[in-house]
């Protein structure tokens, strides 16, 4: 069923479904933004740990390095 079909369908139904379907969209839209938000935590924590020291890339990387060597050991 297309988007312009729903909508023409949706005044047809009772009132009874029409709650119904707008608590399955408000369903759907919640777990949609509860995954979006729950993704966005890390990005939201870069940086708010101060190191008293700017780390370069080469310091990243080797940091990585001996996570992963520590990790797989």
């Amino acid at each position: 069923m297309t988007l312009q079909e729903m909508l023409t369908e949706i005044p047809r139904l009772t009132t009874r479904e029409q709650l119904l379907l707008l608590e399955a969209v408000s369903r759907s839209l919640r777990e949609d933004l509860d995954v979006h938000d729950t993704q966005g935590s890390a990005e939201r924590l870069l940086g708010i740990i101060k190191t008293g020291e700017e780390l370069t890339d080469e310091d990243v990387e080797r940091i990585r390095f001996e996570q992963l060597m520590e990790k797989h050991s």
